[in-house]
């Protein structure tokens, strides 16, 4: 297990750097691979494509433990910050990592649908997590909404972070952003029918 774990991550490195110092267009698998000294059927053992190598693995939470937190809670919102800080808190050994990763995706636009169906996978954990706290489905409005600000919010101190905004830790951005959102997120809602969600 770890021998894998080390090999993926070898093979990310490579990605990574290879995508910026000479372009994500020039950054071929075997390149890659050769530079991770695996072949490339190893490769595609670990990663489907280049732009996923490049993405590696970001930091996120399952949905077991982004229920218990916020159902820990006192509020939603605190609860999503709470799951923010859980991240924040795995992510922060790898900021140069996360630096990088940030880097690329501004650079190559290719990327993008990538991370952002990452990121959809993470908002779903979250309105899971969320309906279950409020006793709805994961597809309803609140649920949905709450997931979507809360990963928004996360984007936002993660980009705050690598940019080096006072030069301070995830965690006091995390706090930063969760604050300014303030009563944005009542505890539970109404649709228009009145049907509670």
């Amino acid at each position: 297990m770890r021998k894998k774990r080390e090999t993926r991550r070898a093979l990310h490195d490579a990605a990574l750097r290879l995508a910026l110092e000479h372009g994500i267009e020039h950054a071929t698998v075997e390149e890659i691979s050769s530079a991770a000294n695996v072949s490339p059927r190893t490769f595609f053992n670990y990663f489907p494509n280049k732009e996923q190598a490049v993405l590696g693995d970001v930091v996120t939470i399952d949905a077991e433990r982004a229920t218990a937190v916020i159902q820990s809670a006192a509020t939603v919102l605190e609860g999503l910050r709470k799951v923010a800080l859980v991240i924040a808190s795995d992510t922060t050994p790898e900021r140069e990592q996360v630096l990088m990763r940030w880097q690329a995706m501004e650079r190559y636009p290719t990327l993008l649908p990538h991370m952002h169906a990452r990121f959809m996978e993470f908002e779903q954990v979250l309105a899971g997590a969320l309906a279950k706290r409020t006793g709805g489905k994961p597809d309803d409005a609140y649920p949905q909404l709450g997931a979507a600000v809360a990963g928004t919010a996360m984007r936002i101190s993660v980009r705050r972070w690598t940019r080096g905004h006072g030069g301070h830790p995830l965690e006091y951005h995390v706090n930063e952003v969760f604050g300014l959102l303030g009563q944005a997120l009542p505890e539970t809602g109404q649709q228009a029918g009145g049907e509670a969600i």
